[in-house]
């Protein structure tokens, strides 16, 4: 017998003394994303769809995702959302959760690597549809063949959707509900064209109707196709950062989000903060540090137009106008404040040269470590040397 054929009878008795059967070559198919290099995607949620065609019902069942979540080899088994047999495959389907940078997955038998580096898209301005590096499954048909077989334009039962009804909107198009129904069901705040399967209300087929992609002009030029009201906000004198560059999504869920007007995080804070970051300090219950209430309370939007306003800071009125409609007592008061005949309005503040005297001449509107929310100390007369040097 030849040495070599030898070794080999041994190695493979070792191999089922120590480690059993050897499990047979995976024949499985990953659909969806590709799996020969990493996949960059650009998306607003954190998550993706994996796809996986297998031989039969067997194999389906020993297909294993595992999410590596530490550098010592942990992993996080990754749930399907479900398995189907259709023409003799069996297609598994699971939704990954992305953290931003580069996930990796493990897919047993096989142990096949799957790498998808996540980049958050706060903002579609930031988004190239025609980017060959960012992964879009409409890129070049609306559906793949292989998908096809199940994903087709018959609305399941559970969808609890009129359809007599939506028909009637040249937009509607069930096919997409098919692929993109938690965008449709699992929000408590719908956008209406989501909500009522018009995706093409503002998606387009791209010409020769084999892909689909987003609106590719500005974003605002769409929303105001519908919110023709808002209109107005491009010509009042101070406009807010996202509205000024026509990109109504970095505040907005174009789908729907479970807070109200379809706003991707909290309103009252959240929201404003991540791109405020410079106002952390408010809201971070640091020692010593006095929070306007109204912030913690109403929110940034009971001073400011999240949209466009013809006062500056984009405020809702007159500096001492917001402050009042608050601070019931300071009505009407226009001088003697704080002070004899210290006047509150109508002249000019020598702390910040161009501005009037106002109620933010003395008070941070935001927080303050002094009390009153005031600018300094009032030991030692700290706020009133600011001015009478």
């Amino acid at each position: 017998m030849s040495k070599h054929l030898l070794s080999a009878g041994v190695l493979s008795m070792l191999a089922l003394l120590f480690f059993g059967a050897v499990p047979p070559a995976a024949g499985y198919e990953i659909l969806t994303p590709p799996a020969e290099e990493t996949t960059l995607i650009h998306t607003r949620r954190n998550e993706s769809s994996l796809v996986i065609r297998a031989g039969d019902k067997d194999e389906a069942d020993r297909i294993l995702v595992e999410k590596m979540t530490g550098w010592e080899g942990e992993t996080t088994v990754m749930p399907r959302v479900g398995s189907w047999e259709k023409d003799g495959s069996v297609y598994v389907h699971y939704v990954l959760t992305l953290d931003k940078g580069t996930n990796t997955y493990v897919i047993n038998p096989g142990g096949r690597e799957l790498k998808i580096r996540y980049i958050l898209m706060r903002t579609m301005l930031k988004l190239d549809p025609d980017d060959p590096k960012v992964f879009r499954y409409h890129r070049t048909e609306v559906m793949q063949p292989s998908c096809a077989a199940c994903h087709d334009e018959v609305l399941p039962d559970s969808a609890k959707l009129n359809i007599r009804l939506l028909k009637k909107n040249a937009d509607f198009s069930p096919l997409c509900f098919s692929c993109h129904q938690r965008l449709v069901t699992q929000n408590l705040f719908r956008h209406s064209p989501s909500a009522a399967l018009a995706c093409m209300t503002c998606h387009r087929t791209e010409e020769g109707g084999n892909s689909i992609s987003i609106l590719a002009d500005r974003v605002d030029n769409a929303c105001y196709s519908c919110h023709i009201n808002k209109l107005k906000w491009t010509r009042m004198a101070f406009i807010h950062g996202p509205a000024a560059i026509g990109d109504c999504t970095v505040c907005h869920d174009s789908h729907g989000s479970d807070f109200p007007y379809m706003l991707w995080a909290d309103p009252k804070i959240d929201l404003c903060l991540s791109c405020h970051v410079e106002k952390m300090d408010v809201v971070s219950n640091i020692q010593g540090y006095r929070q306007h209430g109204i912030i913690t309370g109403t929110g940034c939007s009971a001073c400011h137009s999240p949209h466009a306003t013809d006062f500056k800071f984009q405020l809702n009125g007159p500096i001492n106008q917001v402050c009042v409609s608050c601070h019931l007592g300071m009505q009407g008061i226009e001088k003697g404040h704080p002070v004899g005949n210290h006047p509150l309005a109508g002249k000019p503040d020598p702390r910040r040269p161009g501005r009037e005297l106002a109620c933010t001449s003395c008070h941070d509107p935001h927080g303050s470590r002094y009390q009153y929310l005031l600018i300094g100390s009032m030991l030692g007369g700290h706020v009133c040397s600011k001015c009478h040097h």
